[in-house]
């Protein structure tokens, strides 16, 4: 019936599909999902320690995920005794570790992009039982390396100001995962955020709802950049955490005045997911902690895992001696 109708009806009628699909979803785990996950509004990281990980079936591939061990996983964030997980749900390729009924609904050829296993699913349900909270990561804007993803959602170059389509379309998806995840997701990590210009009001209320929705207290993180000039900044009228992203910390962790609250994300390793020695001292990452502790803010470190979700060993055992002398 919508191949006679023009172009923007039809996004509009594939939207409104696209909700449907998505309640649907949220209906279906919620059934699955015990009764306190959405009983319970999502839980704050606790000021401190927390871990990255960039997981990405780019390098694994989509098959690589049912080698994931959850479990494994999770008893290695809590040996380490981390407050926090930073979880990619995908990043610029257009394949994600997780289904999403919006995305199927709106563009339906990606749909070979996801995996039928509920990653985050499985982690946030494993971190929960440990206290853990869990933060999902997604970029600002569609998969720069997915042409046809991008044309499907509507969007253009991230150096560019997002359509108002491509909003509108985007916060169904991250709504989709909102609803899924409720009380298991803390918070959203949003990368990428380089240009917000032309936004308006309505559209960030759409972006700022989906971000919230299963839980309204979630931390939300924008990040304009990396360095001094931009870890803090506030991009979003809803952000209340900094992104933090910065590649050499300095001595000691201070933020310029802010309603944000303190975060510094930095890699263990020379870069991003890399598997590689350690560039800090166990003496460096203790101090780093205890400053984030006191001013009651977050310092994370992303660490590379293999396919299964293994840390390096060395990493962990260097986590290890940092977070067993500052922690009871």
């Amino acid at each position: 019936m919508t191949a006679c109708l023009p172009p923007v009806v039809r996004f509009i009628a594939k939207l409104l599909l696209a909700a449907a699909a998505a309640a649907a979803a949220a209906a279906a785990v919620a059934v699955a999902l015990p009764l306190a996950a959405h009983a319970q509004p999502a839980s704050a990281p606790t000021p401190g320690f927390g871990v990255m990980v960039h997981y990405l079936p780019d390098k694994q591939s989509i098959g690589e995920i049912r080698r994931f061990d959850v479990e494994a996983f999770a008893a290695t964030l809590a040996e380490m005794r981390v407050s926090h997980l930073i979880l990619t749900l995908g990043q610029n390729s257009g394949q994600y570790i997780a289904p999403n009924a919006a995305l199927e609904v709106l563009c339906p050829a990606s749909a070979a992009n996801r995996p039928p296993r509920d990653l985050p699913l499985e982690i946030g349900r494993a971190l929960r039982s440990r206290g853990i909270a869990l933060i999902l990561y997604l970029p600002f804007r569609a998969p720069q390396a997915d042409r046809a993803l991008m044309d499907c959602l509507g969007d253009v170059s991230e150096q560019e100001p997002p359509p108002a389509r491509f909003i509108a379309a985007w916060s169904s998806v991250i709504r989709d995962w909102s609803q899924r995840y409720g009380a298991l997701a803390s918070g959203w990590w949003f990368d990428g955020t380089y240009n917000t210009k032309g936004i308006t009001p309505a559209g960030w209320d759409m972006l700022c709802s989906a971000a919230r929705a299963g839980a309204t207290n979630r931390w939300l993180a924008f990040n304009a950049g990396e360095g001094a000039e931009r870890f803090s900044a506030k991009s979003a009228p809803c952000q209340n955490l900094m992104a933090g992203e910065y590649m050499q910390p300095p001595p000691h962790l201070t933020g310029p005045p802010s309603e944000l609250v303190l975060h510094v994300l930095t890699p263990l390793t020379a870069s991003w997911g890399r598997d590689a020695p350690a560039r800090f001292t166990a003496a460096q990452l203790r101090a780093w902690i205890a400053d984030a502790s006191a001013a009651r803010g977050l310092f994370t470190l992303d660490m590379p895992i293999d396919a299964a979700g293994r840390f390096v060993p060395a990493h962990v055992a260097l986590i290890k001696s940092v977070t067993a002398a500052s922690k009871p």
